[in-house]
């Protein structure tokens, strides 16, 4: 369809130059004719009024006239169609005029046409070099328009390039993000995982030894959690630890860290410098809280957390040792009955 359209159009365009060649042609030789009539008709009056010397060379300056039209107008077949005929009116005054009837003062007569053709000459030198030149100009600015459109190919490629790379880069960030957050978030519950609570001590750690700081450690582990898994299946017992990371998030103060260090077992940072007896208070509250039944699928589950507690620097000044010594505390809690909070430094 397309090849067919581009014929059809080639033929149009075709037949259009054609008509409008045709068309100059016409109008170029209907110029020329015109100016022949004036130049024979200026010619004829010139030899009648050859005695009329002032008349006569009025006469020759229209046949100069027309001449230098011919050149302007109709171009290369004009100077052909001028020089030839100042070279035949020349030679005809020449022959008729002074040779034939020896009158010298037509002399004037013969050159005349012979200047003419002198100046149509440098005329026509010098509109072909001005078209030479105007056809250089034309060249370069065709490369120069050329060569814009280039730019502009180039620069539209650039900026859809730059789309690209910009939508690249937001998804490499999108998956940097995500690679982030899978590396140090607990997928289950949301909270941060063993990875970000080592880190989060160990800054808590350095950060503190220079300003002298104090914070606390509390490990929690769920008092039985293993038979809810083994009699209500391991679906059941996700969805009851996101539920208990839920409750424990809504008492933890913005400025402490909640985290789940793996299976049923969370850890606690609290980052402000509190007495044991409001630490204690803090941790209990969390623990009161656990003891309240949880609805998991339309079924009431119950359930209890035993605590543990170590705390910076006293009870260690690392982030394994805060963590070993809280986990201690933790199981000491177990010992002495489950469901209850235990210092490492309280009976051991």
């Amino acid at each position: 369809m397309k090849k067919n359209r581009s014929i059809a159009d080639l033929k149009k365009n075709y037949l259009e130059n054609k008509s409008l060649a045709g068309e100059n042609k016409v109008a170029s030789w209907i110029k020329i004719t015109l100016a022949l009539i004036l130049y024979f008709t200026a010619l004829f009056f010139q030899i009648q009024l050859s005695n009329l010397s002032n008349i006569a060379g009025v006469v020759a300056q229209i046949q100069v006239m027309v001449s230098v039209y011919l050149v302007v107008a109709v171009r290369d077949k004009g100077y052909q169609i001028a020089v030839f005929i100042n070279l035949l009116v020349s030679l005809i005054i020449a022959i008729r005029i002074v040779f034939l009837t020896g009158n010298m003062d037509a002399i004037p007569g013969i050159v005349v046409p012979l200047c003419t053709i002198i100046t149509i000459s440098i005329i026509s030198f010098y509109e072909r070099s001005f078209d030479t030149k105007l056809t250089e100009i034309t060249e370069q600015k065709k490369e120069l328009s050329t060569l814009y459109d280039q730019l502009a190919s180039s620069e539209k490629k650039f900026l859809q390039q730059n789309v690209k790379l910009k939508e690249l880069n937001r998804k490499m960030k999108q998956r940097e993000v995500r690679l982030n957050y899978l590396a140090y978030t607990d997928v289950l519950t949301g909270l941060p995982n063993r990875e970000m609570l080592i880190n989060k001590l160990d800054y808590l750690v350095e950060q503190s030894q220079e300003k002298q700081e104090r914070f606390a450690v509390v490990f929690i582990d769920l008092d039985n959690f293993k038979k809810i898994n083994d009699y209500k299946g391991h679906y059941i017992g996700d969805l009851l630890l996101k539920s208990i990371a839920d409750k424990i998030k809504k008492i933890v103060f913005q400025q402490d860290m909640l985290g789940r260090l793996g299976g049923d077992e969370f850890t606690l940072i609290i980052q402000r410098d509190l007495s044991e007896m409001k630490i204690f208070e803090y941790v209990e509250k969390i623990r009161i809280a656990l003891l309240e039944p949880f609805l998991v699928e339309n079924m009431e589950l119950n359930i209890s957390a035993s605590f543990g507690i170590a705390r910076y620097p006293r009870d260690g000044i690392t982030a394994v040792e805060l963590l070993n010594y809280s986990d201690i505390a933790m199981y000491k809690a177990k010992e002495f009955g489950k469901n209850r909070v235990q210092f490492i430094n309280e009976g051991l």
